[in-house]
């Protein structure tokens, strides 16, 4: 593979895997011939402001505690971390919407897209959810949680099942 130098950026042969991890930090100029050019300085600039930016992706998680009750947690997901899973779904819900008590039938990741939540569970514990927060649902028993939409928007989310016993990239916020 030959590099060519070009003023401050670099232009690589291009693969599609390469071209769409470059397009996703928004730091690439297209360039005829099946190359890509690189800004070198704009792509450590990005990186750095995206993982700063990203290191804030704020989370719950809901767990079924000792108590057989279902609890939660604050915190952010490890953008570091990886985890095996086993499937995607995706669904929507009408503005205005609730869901009674209930637990969650896997341990999954809930990605909201739209709308904003309130969870309650049994011992009163409530949380906000809202676009781009991640729910880490593991309260699979006990007594469950019930949620209903505060705004004027659906409820759309992705559902991302982890695998059975795959570690999770919640990290809980520390108490103090």
């Amino acid at each position: 593979m030959k590099r060519i130098s070009k003023e401050n950026g670099v232009v690589l042969p291009l693969g599609r895997r390469d071209l769409l991890r470059a397009a996703a930090v928004g730091v690439v100029t297209a360039t005829a011939g099946a190359c890509m050019s690189v800004d070198a300085g704009a792509a450590a600039a990005t990186k750095e402001a995206h993982l700063s930016a990203d290191a804030r992706i704020r989370a719950f998680k809901l767990y079924t505690g000792p108590d057989n009750g279902s609890h939660v947690l604050e915190g952010t997901i490890d953008l570091r971390a990886r985890t095996d899973v086993i499937a995607i779904h995706f669904k929507e819900t009408p503005a205005h919407s609730a869901y009674d008590w209930h637990e969650d039938p896997e341990p999954q990741y809930v990605i909201t897209l739209s709308g904003t939540l309130e969870f309650t569970t049994r011992d009163g514990e409530t949380f906000v959810l809202r676009p781009g927060d991640v729910l880490l649902a593991e309260d699979n028993s006990g007594t469950g949680h019930k949620w209903r939409l505060i705004d004027d928007q659906p409820w759309r989310r992705a559902y991302v099942v982890l695998k059975p016993g795959a570690k999770d990239s919640f990290v809980a916020k520390a108490r103090g």
